[in-house]
């Protein structure tokens, strides 16, 4: 089976990590003979040139009508005997469509869905792409009922395949005490949140929730770790953080190439994203053993148990934000527990191999 992994987008976040570990497990399996198709001087087309692939890129994202973006595409999939397109972001589902309108080369068009699909889309244009589409894989049952209220597409077509993430060996005690020391968290609660920094994302909720501790005499030291996407937001952000005389709690770090082993440093990690589709994050802070905090929006109460595997608060509000802090903070039990059930329940549910297998089992079934 031939299979093109597709990801045009410029950025290098957890969608984009996801498309470059999946590739690099393709390339491994016996019965697969995987392209890639990216765009050039990316991070992400740096990070899977060492496969030594055969690759497509293309200099620009593609556009709304990519025409002769769709024919270069279709050319490379007649050339190379494609069975199976796999698309990762949702930008290049209209180029894929062209591609295979244009292409000789009957293959099958799957969808991986990390992102929100608000608002239906049953005009002529969407009708076009999705009605090009053979299936729709979705990362939660929250992306699934959404794409089956909203996206012109048969019930038939949609699958459900969790995310997972490939576990590495144990972060040894010794390594995390040398980066706690290397970033000054020793003696200190610590609270992790990585990721882009987006007003979407929401890190101004954490700088909220320490501000209100520290109104209560509770000391939080946060570590808000990922690229300034958005920089209006995240000068924002520092503003806030002097203004309110935080600069010695709140952290700034850019992007962290091993995330596992810094996770394994905080006393609790947290995604305050306002509706996060999955939380690919929380699942390494369970694997890690960390107790973990999310929104109780979107999918990541598919993830997290209330009280059970990690804790819940409101979505977009510090204020229970802060609470659920404070109970990770001031119950040494409640940590253990849910730090022990997040952990068990990430191995058994969350596994990138199992993960991988469905989607490949997936491709097989659909020729």
């Amino acid at each position: 089976m031939r299979i093109l992994e597709l990801c045009l987008s410029p950025d290098f976040g957890g969608l984009e990590i996801h498309m470059r570990d999946f590739s690099r497990w393709l390339a491994k399996q016996a019965d697969c003979e995987v392209y890639i198709a990216v765009q050039e001087n990316t991070r992400l087309h740096k990070a899977l040139a060492p496969l030594s692939l055969p690759l497509l890129t293309f200099p620009l994202k593609a556009g709304k009508l990519p025409l002769a973006k769709a024919r270069k595409l279709a050319g490379f999939i007649e050339d190379n005997a494609i069975d199976i397109v796999h698309v990762h972001w949702k930008y290049d589902l209209p180029l894929t469509a062209l591609a295979k309108r244009f292409s000789t080369r009957p293959f099958k068009f799957v969808h991986t869905r990390q992102m929100n699909m608000p608002g239906k889309k049953f005009d002529p244009y969407h009708r076009f792409i999705y009605g090009s589409m053979d299936c729709f894989i979705a990362i939660t049952d929250y992306l699934k009922e959404q794409a089956k209220t909203n996206l012109p597409i048969s019930d038939s077509k949609i699958r459900r395949i969790y995310y997972g993430f490939e576990a590495p060996p144990a972060v040894a005690a010794e390594r995390t005490a040398q980066l706690r020391e290397q970033f000054g968290m020793e003696g200190k609660f610590t609270v992790g949140l990585l990721g882009r920094i987006t007003e979407f994302k929401g890190q101004h909720l954490l700088i909220e929730a320490v501000e209100k501790l520290k109104r209560e005499n509770i000391e939080i030291h946060a570590y808000i770790i990922g690229e300034a996407f958005e920089q209006e937001y995240s000068e924002k952000l520092k503003s806030y953080v002097a203004q309110h005389n935080l600069q010695g709690q709140i952290h700034f770090m850019d992007f962290y190439e091993n995330p596992f082993e810094l996770i394994t440093c905080f006393g609790t990690l947290v995604l305050t994203t306002k509706r996060e589709t999955f939380g690919l994050v929380l699942i390494e802070g369970m694997h890690a053993g960390i107790p973990v905090i999310g929104s109780n929006e979107g999918g990541v109460p598919e993830i997290i148990d209330h009280e059970k595997t990690g804790l819940l608060f409101e979505s977009w509000n510090s204020d229970s934000l802060a609470g659920a802090i404070k109970r990770i903070y001031s119950d040494a039990e409640l940590r253990k527990k849910i730090s022990a059930a997040g952990q068990k329940k990430a191995r058994r549910e969350f596994d990138a191999n199992t993960q991988y297998q469905k989607v490949l089992q997936t491709f097989f079934q659909l020729l």
